[in-house]
């Protein structure tokens, strides 16, 4: 199979560009993280190919179709993470649907599709994106030492949140955005939450945390409500007017400059005296 996988090392990085994977590709792997094993310099490794070694797809079209290769390659990845205390991760493509799953503590993921029509449905990460990447050379394997955030292309959001909610209660939000239906125009609608990342903001009596000691600090702060990202769910705390905003990238028809701003979208609640 013909492939071409990057592997970056911490700051170094190392292009492999081989005809053979299985050949080729594997032994310069193997080597490529033996070195890494021992330097110093290196903290953490990312793999990158074209072919993600699953596909998230029932299909399974799109994966690496040798798996006797799929498992050395995993078990290289997890040897060099045990034997080394560095962190490893492997990246692919070509799937086109956003995931991501681990092995023994090594996590696959699979990019978006940057442009063209993606495989998946959009609830399940088949969106037109990319991703920002966050690498934390001073953890190690068993910390959270890479963070990754989805950025799904918009031409428009909607943010469905209720007009007033009580002291005490909490409300879910929703909504979604519209992207184009590959490069022309269209009305793919994917929902504001995993494996797309939502940029959520607001006024400055709106806290932004997940837990209850961040809930209880917003209350102590004062604040109006705090929205848990994670559950995309607003609590009311105390009685005020709280804003809430979604920000994404652009992805809508160039007219001018102005067009190539982010695209955000707001919403006002009321926060009221409680019930209970």
């Amino acid at each position: 199979m013909t492939t071409a996988a990057l592997i970056i090392l911490d700051h170094a990085v190392v292009l492999l560009s081989v005809v053979a994977w299985f050949a080729a590709g594997v032994p310069m792997l193997r080597q490529a993280l033996a070195e890494a094993k021992n330097d110093k310099s290196v903290h953490n490794v990312m793999v990158f190919a074209h072919h993600p070694v699953d596909d998230p797809a029932e299909t399974k079209s799109s994966q690496l179709g040798d798996r006797d290769e799929v498992a050395l390659v995993e078990n290289l990845l997890t040897d060099f993470r045990d034997a080394s205390g560095k962190g490893a991760a492997m990246v692919g493509s070509h799937a086109q649907i956003a995931d991501v799953h681990r092995v023994e503590g090594v996590p696959y993921l699979v990019l978006p599709s940057s442009g063209k029509d993606p495989y998946g449905t959009p609830d399940r990460g088949g969106f037109t994106g990319w991703v920002d990447w966050s690498v934390d050379p001073r953890r190690g394997a068993d910390q959270q030492w890479i963070e990754a955030e989805v950025r799904a292309f918009a031409q428009s959001i909607t943010l469905e949140a209720p007009d007033s909610i009580g002291v005490r209660e909490t409300a879910r939000l929703s909504g979604s955005i519209v992207q184009p239906q590959g490069v022309p125009a269209g009305t793919r609608v994917v929902p504001l939450r995993y494996p797309m990342s939502v940029g959520w903001s607001g006024s400055a009596n709106l806290a932004i945390g997940s837990g209850k000691a961040a809930a209880d600090e917003a209350r102590r702060k004062g604040k109006a409500a705090i929205l848990d990202p994670r559950t995309r769910t607003v609590t009311a705390l105390n009685r005020g007017t709280v804003t809430i905003t979604v920000t994404n990238k652009s992805m809508r028809a160039y007219t001018d400059d102005s067009s190539l701003a982010p695209i955000t979208t707001s919403k006002t609640i009321q926060v009221v005296r409680g019930g209970r």
